[in-house]
């Protein structure tokens, strides 16, 4: 299984919130993909929603490309000792009253929770929460020596990797260039060469 995390860029890193509640959801989301996932990938997201005065929206995503469920099993989550069917609780284990913990977590940070799956092709559990900036941010430090604007060559075989680091290398203000192979990557440095 391939574990991914993603922060996107335009999100406010100054935040002030509730980091223990936080970590809470995020682990029982993620321990929860990694039970339900034999192969495959995870992505943990955190994207920007909005900004309305010192105010920000947070939206998180775990999505997984494990067994997934109907909607009428996922009518059934988020309330204590319920998981989707019985045989899923024969199978993995647990109670349920994880996700009942999550979504009474997520409420007391002003926010909702919710799955989208589909059977066979994974699940996405997502949830939004609302935090304030930080009055004083952290000054941002510049490495020295300055190496923005430098080339970068990602080579990565999964897409999500790869987009995650290229995205992040980016915002880091690097020319960032990906491909999926070794071979792939030996065809762009050639290029390169030969473009210079």
């Amino acid at each position: 299984i391939e574990l991914a995390f993603r922060i996107d860029p335009d999100t406010p890193l100054d935040l002030c919130g509730d980091p223990l509640r936080l970590g809470q959801v995020l682990i029982n989301l993620t321990t929860n993909a990694i039970k339900f996932t034999d192969q495959g990938e995870i992505l943990v997201e955190a994207m920007f929603r909005g900004l309305e005065d010192d105010r920000v929206r947070l939206r998180f995503e775990v999505s997984d490309t494990g067994i997934g469920m109907t909607e009428e099993q996922t009518a059934r989550l988020f309330q204590s000792f319920s998981q989707a069917d019985a045989s899923t609780t024969r199978q993995f284990g647990g109670t349920g009253l994880g996700l009942a913990i999550s979504k009474n977590l997520v409420e007391l940070m002003g926010g909702e929770i919710g799955v989208h799956s589909t059977p066979g092709r994974g699940s996405t559990f997502w949830f939004t929460v609302t935090v304030r900036r930080a009055v004083a941010p952290a000054p941002r430090r510049q490495p020295s020596p300055d190496l923005r604007g430098l080339r970068i060559l990602v080579v990565d075989d999964n897409q999500t990797a790869r987009t995650i680091l290229t995205e992040s290398l980016t915002a880091m203000s690097f020319d960032a260039t990906a491909v999926h192979s070794g071979e792939a990557a030996l065809a762009e440095l050639s290029r390169s060469v030969t473009d210079n």
